[in-house]
């Protein structure tokens, strides 16, 4: 377990990548089998791997980074619930653009709005537990 603490501590940036990369993917994949394809479709999936990504690369290296200060500081050792709230964090923050592009040339405004709420309440939520569950880990390994 504590090798895989390491990778994750090492590859915290790539994993944040993950966080957009697949949920987006996902998404790009379901809309080709349950509707007609249109072209914003693709404009959608370029904007979320391009520009989403690399933020969600960013938040969840920085993420990793403040618990580990927090936890290796004076006023350490880190506590589990600043796991969840970076966690909780970084899950919006990776959302944050992927469900914007919803508004993109979108027939259904309404849903499409309904769609970011429900989004980014799911986002934190799952981060929160993701959070949690990485920094129980880490507080026992690091």
């Amino acid at each position: 377990m504590e090798k895989l603490c390491e990778l994750y501590i090492k590859r915290a940036g790539l994993v944040g990548l993950f966080h957009c990369a697949i949920p987006s993917l996902g998404w790009f994949i379901g809309m080709l089998l349950f509707v007609p394809y249109r072209e914003v479709y693709l404009l959608r999936l370029g904007l979320c791997l391009v520009i989403g990504c690399p933020i969600g690369a960013f938040l969840n290296r920085y993420s990793v980074d403040m618990w580990l200060a927090k936890h290796h500081s004076a006023s350490g050792p880190a506590r589990i619930i600043d796991g969840t709230l970076n966690g909780a964090a970084v899950g919006i923050g990776t959302a944050l653009l992927p469900s914007l592009t919803s508004l993109i040339s979108s027939n259904h405004l309404e849903m499409a709005k309904t769609f970011i709420i429900v989004s980014y309440v799911a986002s934190a939520f799952v981060g929160g537990i993701v959070g949690t569950i990485i920094a129980a880990v880490g507080r026992k390994y690091k």
